[in-house]
């Protein structure tokens, strides 16, 4: 796995800003993509710590999908590794699934979460 440097802290440190104009709906799914962890590392039998990665389609550079469109990978899987959605999206791909599978997935174990919390989880408090 690829180490993160200063300079990706910088980056992550300048965008934390950004997460005060999001929706409280936005920020909570973000906070729950984080408790799941990477999804691609899931898929084959690992937990890591995630960023969120926006599906693209039919987008262009400077258009971002909404926040609901969104999934948890870890800095490997998303943008600094060899098998990663952005720099080798064939091989992402025929390893862990298209983004919309992941996605798709990524929505269950946010469901099996919130049934959790529900259960044995801060609201029955």
């Amino acid at each position: 796995m690829t180490e993160l440097t200063n300079e990706h802290f910088e980056i992550i440190d300048k965008n934390k800003d950004k997460e005060f104009l999001m929706k409280k709906k936005d920020r909570d799914r973000f906070d729950k993509l984080k408790q799941i962890g990477c999804i691609a590392c899931l898929k084959i039998g690992k937990v890591s710590e995630a960023v969120i990665h926006h599906i693209r389609k039919k987008t262009g550079l400077s258009i971002r999908p909404p926040n609901s469109e969104t999934i948890p990978l870890c800095p490997e899987h998303h943008n600094m590794g060899n098998k990663s959605v952005h720099l080798n999206k064939k091989l992402f791909v025929s390893i862990f699934g298209t983004e919309n599978e992941l996605l798709t997935l990524t929505n269950l174990k946010l469901e099996e979460l919130e049934r959790s919390k529900l259960f044995y989880g801060e609201k029955n408090k």
